[in-house]
């Protein structure tokens, strides 16, 4: 398995990613299944930063034969710039 953590999309968002990269769709239960793959969207504790302000954080848990792929997929989608 391997497991991603993410900060501040949601996963309504990465999952539409999946399901356009591999026209599969995503379950009311937060999974996604595709050919030799699955991946399940787990909300985390948010983190709380020092002003306050609360992150959401999302895990991103992926398995199956192509789960390096897949995990390869959504690190490039969830790459954001630095400022």
């Amino acid at each position: 398995m391997t497991r991603l953590e993410v900060r501040l999309l949601p996963a309504r968002q990465l999952i539409g990613y999946l399901e356009v990269e591999y026209a599969v769709t995503g379950n009311a239960d937060g999974v996604v299944t595709g050919e030799g793959w699955s991946a399940r969207f787990v909300a985390g504790e948010p983190v709380v930063m020092k002003t306050g302000t609360r992150v959401p954080v999302l895990f991103i848990e992926i398995e199956g034969e192509r789960e390096h792929e897949v995990a390869a997929f959504l690190a490039r989608m969830t790459m954001r710039g630095g400022g």
